[in-house]
């Protein structure tokens, strides 16, 4: 037992996904397109752990990286006949691309400049991509070829959440390396004292740059993945809504733990999928009042995340 230990996270992991089928089969409010949409979520949020919970920036533009990884794929094989594994891979190269040429103006300067920026960011490329004929301006474009395994097609919901699955357990697995690694130790230093960090030689810019671009690149494959799964791509794909939600499943799931995201996208979905139709006001509102409600829940309640809920009651436990 103490072998597998270090493992005990990742096997937790594995085997939730692996129930998911069954569950969101027999529960009346989920379904495998719920299943999906969970999972790759759970991608594009994962990023934010070394960004937001060790550096202590906050991107409110990940949308802007989810959106281009989707337009990316989408162009280069509705336009140019590129199997879209290749696209998927080309568009987690330019948002790596865009966030370290983003990141190398904003981290000179100190505050909350990231935020805005990327928020700003954000905004300006969907009105660029709303207005180009390429993109199919606020049409967008269908059509998309579905992703493929050795041959076999993925078009229904349960190829793709396996694949997805597949892909959220790698990254997790990856991003928990880095948080564990000299790099991780250094971000976190960066986040709980900058000042201390640079007196001691840290390269604090290069420290967010780094993060700054691993977050880009995780939301940029969720966004690949939602499009070859939705077979459609338009520019809500880089609306501020996803930016909030992403933020939020991060927040309420934890920030410092990578198994906050998979827990935060969980929690999010299932809160969405259950108050949709039963609050007034159009979706999106509907929406924006679950995420208020289990944000403000969240940090009143659980400030770490739900990941830091077992070390909470330990605490709690000792006290006693």
């Amino acid at each position: 037992m103490a072998r597998l230990r270090p493992f005990a996270g990742y096997l937790v992991l594995a085997a939730g996904l692996l129930l998911v089928p069954a569950v969101f089969t027999r529960v009346p409010f989920y379904t495998m397109s719920t299943a999906v949409l969970m999972v790759l979520l759970a991608i594009g949020a994962l990023g934010l752990v070394p960004l937001t919970g060790l550096a202590r920036q906050v991107s409110i533009g990940q949308a802007a990286f989810y959106g281009i990884g989707g337009y990316t794929s989408a162009l280069l094989s509705t336009r140019a006949g590129l199997d879209p594994w290749w696209g998927l891979l080309a568009g987690a190269a330019l948002a790596a691309a865009v966030a370290w040429s983003l990141g190398t103006v904003i981290f000179r300067a100190q505050g909350h400049y990231l935020s805005l920026a990327t928020l700003a960011f954000g905004l300006a490329l969907a009105a660029v991509v709303n207005e180009l004929p390429a993109t199919g301006r606020n049409a967008g474009l269908s059509g998309l070829p579905p992703l493929h395994v050795f041959g076999v097609s993925l078009t229904g919901d349960l190829p793709i959440y396996w694949l997805g699955a597949g892909l959220l357990l790698i990254g997790t697995v990856a991003v928990h390396l880095l948080v564990r690694s000299q790099l991780g130790s250094a971000l976190t230093a960066a986040g709980d004292s900058p000042v201390a960090a640079a007196a001691a030689g840290i390269d604090i810019a290069a420290l967010r740059r780094t993060a700054f671009v691993v977050s880009a690149v995780l939301a940029s494959v969720a966004g690949s993945g939602y499009a070859h799964w939705f077979r459609y791509v338009d520019p809500s794909m880089l609306g501020l809504l996803n930016s909030v939600q992403l933020l939020i499943i991060i927040t309420v799931g934890g920030r410092e733990s990578v198994w906050g995201a998979p827990l935060g996208a969980f929690t999010v979905v299932t809160l969405t999928e259950v108050v949709r139709g039963r609050l007034p006001g159009s979706g999106a509102e509907a929406e924006l009042t679950a995420y208020g409600i289990v944000l403000v829940l969240s940090l009143l309640v659980l400030p770490r995340g739900l990941a830091g809920l077992p070390a909470a009651l330990r605490r709690r436990a000792g006290a006693r």
